[in-house]
């Protein structure tokens, strides 16, 4: 009887899911890629539906409505979300061991794939979706300012968005990955690159709707005050080195998987 508790006990305290299965360490991937996926295109369809209609005026009633209170809403949900989710993880990390089981290190870079899944989506839409539909409307209604449509999506709720994830996935990795990103092995230069990119991208619409007003109203890509554009791609190039700096644990961990077994394997034969 007292075999057959322990049994139940262990099989109880086993995790229903892998570190690899698609819904278990893929959970974070799947469930972030597909709600912001689901938030940018809502987004662009209420774009495309009240942008004509309800945006022209900025002193009208329906621009309030339709409008206004977006950006509001914007403000407040990315804000508080944001705000949120990294004081948790912070104060989260604290608590959680630093000494880690092999499958427990494997599920959390796993996850850790899964948020920077979650952030390559974030910067698609940020600085290919929603920019595109951006350069649509300067071509049409000529110039605006910083909360007509597009920009009251762009500038106050995909672009913040990115910061997020940038810096959330980083805290994630410091607090919960220590053999890859722990305070004794410094700021990584992977994660400077990528959150100077989205801190770049945020600044430098800034300074191109003030360039735009002062210099020159059409959207020419080789507009000088453009070219800041392309460091940000370059700097979010960093991401690419977050996956290889994860593999390279995953087969460190391989390699102390099969020592440990190998000196399990010495000690039975003594």
């Amino acid at each position: 009887m007292a075999t057959t508790s322990v049994a139940v006990q262990r099989a109880a305290e086993r995790p229903r899911y892998g570190p690899t299965d698609w819904w278990g360490g893929w959970r974070t991937c799947i469930v972030a890629c597909v709600g912001f996926s689901i938030l940018f295109i809502a987004l662009g369809l209420y774009m495309h539906a009240f942008a004509w209609s309800a945006g022209i005026n900025a002193a009208s009633a329906e621009f309030a409505l339709y409008w206004r209170s977006l950006l509001i809403v914007q403000l407040l949900g990315v804000g508080i979300g944001t705000i949120g989710w990294w004081a948790w993880l912070v104060r989260s990390g604290r608590t959680i061991a630093q000494t880690i089981t092999h499958e427990e290190e494997v599920r959390r870079i796993v996850v850790f794939w899964g948020l920077i899944g979650a952030t390559s989506v974030v910067l698609y839409f940020m600085a290919s979706f929603f920019p595109n539909s951006d350069g649509a409307w300067h071509q049409t209604a000529v110039r605006d300012t910083a909360f007509t449509p597009p920009h009251i999506i762009m500038f106050y709720c995909a672009f913040p968005l990115g910061i997020t994830m940038t810096v959330g996935t980083y805290l994630y990795g410091r607090t919960r990955l220590p053999k890859v990103y722990g305070a004794s092995l410094g700021f990584p230069w992977s994660f400077f690159f990528l959150i100077a990119a989205s801190v770049t991208e945020m600044m430098q619409v800034a300074m191109n709707e003030w360039g735009h007003s002062l210099w020159i109203t059409e959207e020419i890509f080789v507009a000088p005050f453009h070219w800041p554009f392309v460091t940000y791609g370059w700097l979010a190039s960093g991401i690419f080195a977050l996956w290889a700096e994860t593999a390279l644990r995953l087969l460190g961990i391989e390699k102390e998987a099969e020592e440990e077994t190998a000196k399990v394997a010495v000690q039975a034969a003594d």
